[in-house]
């Protein structure tokens, strides 16, 4: 199952399970990952054409990138299981 989003100025939190892929097809994607243990999270841009695969079940954080206008975001389900799109 897939999922395709456009985000403009909001940051959208989805929980994402490990194994889904994100993939940026137009603008600038900004990616924040909310660690279940407390620890530093990287920030991940993704540019048109660049997908990210989730390793761990989480909540990501999804927005367009300031000032680079609207984003269009498919996030695709992991091969073993049914997305189920949660805004968390």
């Amino acid at each position: 199952m897939t999922w395709n989003l456009l985000i403009d100025s909001d940051c959208i939190p989805v929980a994402l399970r490990a194994g889904a892929r994100l993939a940026c097809q137009a603008g600038s994607l900004w990616v924040t990952v909310e660690h279940a243990q407390a620890r530093r999270s990287e920030d991940i841009v993704l540019l048109p054409g660049q997908s990210h695969c989730v390793t761990e079940t989480a909540t990501y954080f999804l927005s367009a990138l300031r000032g680079a206008g609207a984003v269009q975001c498919r996030i695709t389900a992991p091969q073993d299981a049914r997305l189920a799109l949660r805004l968390a």
